[in-house]
């Protein structure tokens, strides 16, 4: 179950947190920004975090950090550095990373429920479960209306603690403020995959992919689909969307055993 959350879930969470960086910067040579420096701090912060944002595009997580971390080094109440790089260390599967940067935040301004969200979102990562549950109900009280995806992250917090009843009705409060809120459905999801209830993880991929613009650039989504597909006999939908899959993570091991397995009628996992 953790890995399918970590990459569904978190992906959902994150995904859009930073603005998009358009086709013209990502395009960019990185290196001359270096040429821009000036004997200002505050303006050669805003300078790294930009760069930073261009190499976060180009899936370049290490040298994000790095330029995250100079950006910081700057200007340290530079907040949306240590966002970019909490996202960016999560990229890169060091939730310790993430962790510390929201940390810092709360520190820094500890009345921002958004900040203890997340941290509860990375502390369930790192397996600190009565931490993150300590968080997220801080973040649910500090707002008169909570929104959807922090009783989602109430619930995600429950599934891991195996608290299964617990989880559905957190869920529920979820939906019921959102019906579409990427982030519930996806815990739906997994739930129906601990049942192994294809169908129901058929029915809200499919409802996922048309509501939640996330979904349609997470591979493991597409993984997760293509595999209930073929649990329920559609070999041919079950190869095309872990085609799909490929495409946006061309290199995953897993995957690319999986198709072939697929291609040849095996029996999969």
């Amino acid at each position: 179950m953790k890995k399918i959350l970590l990459s569904i879930i978190t992906f959902l969470l994150v995904v859009n947190i930073l603005s998009p960086v358009s086709a013209t910067q990502d395009n960019q040579n990185t290196v001359s920004f270096d040429k821009l420096l000036t004997k200002n701090d505050e303006v050669n912060a805003i300078i790294y975090f930009e760069a930073a944002k261009i190499y976060s595009a180009k899936k370049d997580h290490e040298n994000a950090v790095n330029y995250y971390t100079k950006a910081i080094e700057l200007n340290p109440k530079l907040v949306p550095a240590y966002i970019g790089r909490a996202k960016d260390c999560g990229d890169m599967g060091d939730y310790k990373c993430s962790l510390e940067n929201y940390e810092a935040l709360k520190s820094m301004y500890p009345n921002e429920h958004f900040f203890y969200h997340m941290s509860s979102l990375y502390k369930t990562n790192t397996k600190d479960l009565d931490g993150a549950m300590e968080d997220i109900d801080k973040a649910i009280s500090m707002v008169k209306k909570p929104e959807s995806m922090y009783y989602a992250q109430k619930a995600w917090v429950y599934l891991e603690k195996k608290d299964y009843d617990n989880a559905k009705d957190y869920l529920k409060k979820s939906l019921k403020i959102n019906p579409n809120d990427g982030y519930a459905l996806g815990l739906l999801m997994i739930i129906a995959v601990d049942n192994e209830n294809y169908d129901t993880v058929i029915r809200i991929v499919r409802h996922m992919l048309k509501v939640d613009p996330a979904a349609k650039y997470n591979p493991a989504m597409y993984a997760t689909y293509a595999k209930a597909l073929y649990k329920t006999g559609k070999r041919k939908e079950a190869i095309k969307q872990i085609n799909t899959s490929l495409q946006l993570e061309p290199h995953d091991k897993e995957n690319i055993k999986l198709k072939e397995k697929m291609l040849n009628g095996e029996s999969i996992d």
